[in-house]
């Protein structure tokens, strides 16, 4: 990751990082902003509202006495409300305002998040195109009824009648072994009845040392590397437990092999020395699925299409976002699979380097996590003084506002230390 930056500096692309930076602070500055507005519509006194953090680079105080600054590190921003931290005098003060009040202009800065990717998404899917996933190769071992239904090019439009709008969370999609797929072919949409997800047995290379070299259909070169899946053996398909061995005795003394690379390409191995090749230690895996490889690809979709669609697809988002930080709690998802700012910048860089289209569905992503995740009841974060503040409705009195202070300071340091955490172990 830290060399994905240094790569990124030494090649002239230091303003492509600079811009993440922007894109990050213009979403941060959305959500301060959402603070900001609900504030003065409620008569809340406000004190400041900054773009940045550390030392000002510009401040002007309005006539209202609210400074607006802009601050030299753009790592965030901030709408400071008279007396949020502690009890004060003054009646327009944030501790002084009735707690609904309180609650709606903590909401406010998550909602506004949610607004901007629900606009941002109907830009980007009548403008750019949504990614959808696609249909890339049906395995010769998938069950008969997907290997006659599906075909290479296939859109996956809906499953069992319901759309899929986040194309990384497809297979959540998918609650039964039996099912129905509506794509889209040739610009049609057609109905695949009665597809099966079915139980595979595969087998794949777990060490190598001898140098096996084949070919993918476009002639590049492969080397068999392990995590290379073992496909089919002088044209017999490898699939089941025991197959690769089934397949390997009954070859002659040289073989043709095909493998399946991690990065998804078939590459044929020709006259594979029989004797040599048992040298290659090999291991099987078990998953579920169709049987096929997808990809990812661009559709566009009409103006009204867009706004039909960026609600639920925002709303699908921030569940495939929830599943996830689920997923961390119990363990299904591992640390390695997330990351913290350095990962978030490194990742927003490249994508800034990759076009506008892609810059704004980046911001659409971003927008809805921010909205997720400041909703969450974590110390320093909206979802906690919200929680305060409904404890506070409760009780009929406030938590002793030191208490929440030290609360906040400690989880707000505890969290840094987790983020940071999480880029050091991706190092």
């Amino acid at each position: 990751m830290l060399q994905n930056l240094a790569f990124a500096i030494q090649f002239g692309q230091f303003g492509n990082i600079l811009l993440a930076f922007v894109v990050l602070l213009f979403m941060i500055t959305i959500h301060e902003l959402g603070h900001y507005t609900a504030g003065k519509l409620l008569k809340f006194k406000i004190n400041e509202f900054a773009i940045g953090m550390g030392p000002k680079l510009f401040s002007r105080k309005t006539k209202s006495g609210e400074v607006v600054s802009i601050r030299a590190l753009p790592l965030g921003g901030f709408c400071a409300f008279e007396g949020e931290n502690e009890e004060g005098d003054n009646a327009q003060s944030f501790n002084k305002q009735k707690p609904w009040k309180r609650i709606i202009v903590l909401l406010s800065g998550a909602l506004f998040n949610f607004i901007s990717a629900i606009l941002i998404a109907v830009v980007v899917f009548s403008c750019f195109g949504d990614t959808v996933v696609a249909v890339d190769k049906v395995y010769d071992y998938a069950v008969v009824e997907n290997r006659e239904l599906l075909q290479p090019g296939d859109i996956i439009y809906k499953v069992d009648g319901r759309e899929v709008y986040v194309a990384a969370n497809f297979s959540g999609y998918i609650k039964d072994d039996v099912f129905d797929l509506t794509v889209i072919r040739n610009g049609q949409e057609v109905e695949l009845k009665g597809l099966r997800r079915n139980k595979y047995v595969t087998t794949y290379v777990y060490a190598t040392s001898i140098p096996c070299t084949g070919y993918d259909a476009d002639g590049v070169k492969h080397t068999l590397v392990p995590g290379d899946t073992l496909y089919k053996i002088d044209g017999n398909v490898i699939e089941g437990a025991d197959a690769f061995k089934h397949a390997y005795d009954a070859a002659g003394d040289k073989f043709q092999l095909v493998v399946l690379t991690t990065d998804g390409r078939f590459v044929t191995f020709d006259d594979v020395d029989k004797a040599e090749f048992a040298k290659v230690q090999t291991k099987e895996s078990e998953y579920t699925g169709i049987g096929m490889i997808t990809t990812y690809q661009k559709m566009k979709y009409s103006f009204v299409d867009s706004l039909r669609r960026c609600i639920p697809y925002c709303f699908d988002m921030a569940w495939f976002i929830l599943s996830t930080l689920g997923g961390m709690i119990t363990g299904a998802v591992g640390l390695s699979e997330v990351g913290g700012p350095l990962t978030t910048i490194s990742i927003a860089s490249q994508v800034v380097a990759s076009g506008f289209g892609n810059v704004l569905s980046l911001i659409v992503m971003i927008s809805v996590n921010l909205a997720v995740f400041n909703l969450l009841p974590i110390p320093a974060l909206d979802g906690c003084q919200i929680l305060f503040v409904l404890v506070e409705a409760i009780r009929k009195k406030p938590i002793n506002r030191k208490v929440q202070g030290i609360i906040n300071t400690v989880g707000l340091v505890a969290m840094m230390i987790f983020v940071v955490m999480i880029d050091l172990i991706k190092l």
